[in-house]
């Protein structure tokens, strides 16, 4: 009798020691509900829409067929020096791509600080570029243009026209002026430049 006591505490006492132990360890809520099939839809669509609107966008820019344009998730070392707003693509034109990076800052201050320290690591590893050198700072055909609030980087693996991105700068009222452009072909060294209203005119020591 006493044996048969013991063996139904003992196993009343076990029964009670799991539904405790399952109380303090309750399985999150994403284990239990499970998620639905729709979800995987939905980003697709809202990129299939915001394609359609950045082709749009760069379909301003001349001699350029704009078969597709991807966001750039990424962070570069320019998000670091607090812009306001920025603006980061790669556009597909057949086989060729063009990566298009834009960042506007509150002042000539904030804007000053990231253009140098982006001049001195431009690409990893680290290239750095002294103002008004002549330099090869990348493998691929690069421009930059600066004045006193927008920051643009244009990289490309086809040949990039300077007059007809300003062209779409003006049409896009981001400006018509920069007071400094760098521009370098595919592993050659970099020329400088000004552009204002009208021309394009070389930056010299």
């Amino acid at each position: 009798m006493i044996s048969t006591i013991f063996k139904i505490s003992l196993f009343l006492f076990i029964v009670v020691s799991c539904s405790t132990k399952e109380k303090k360890e309750p399985k999150k809520m994403e284990d239990i509900v499970p998620k639905s099939s729709s979800d995987k839809k939905i980003p697709s669509i809202k990129n299939n829409e915001l394609d359609t609107v950045l082709i749009a966008y760069f379909s301003d820019i001349k001699n350029l067929k704009v078969d597709s344009v991807i966001p750039i998730e990424s962070k570069f070392l320019p998000d670091r020096f607090n812009p306001i707003s920025s603006q980061k693509q790669t556009i597909y034109t057949g086989s060729d791509s063009t990566q298009f990076c834009f960042w506007k800052y509150k002042d000539s201050m904030d804007l000053k600080r990231s253009f140098y320290n982006f001049l001195d690591c431009i690409e990893q590893p680290c290239k750095s570029l002294k103002l008004l050198e002549n330099k090869a700072i990348s493998s691929s055909h690069i421009v930059i243009f600066k004045n006193d609030k927008n920051l643009i980087v244009i990289k490309s693996s086809q040949k990039i026209n300077m007059q007809d991105w300003l062209d779409f700068f003006e049409k896009k009222k981001i400006s018509n002026t920069f007071e400094i452009i760098i521009e370098q072909s595919k592993n050659r060294k970099t020329n400088w430049y000004k552009s204002t209203k009208d021309k394009i005119n070389p930056l010299t020591k």
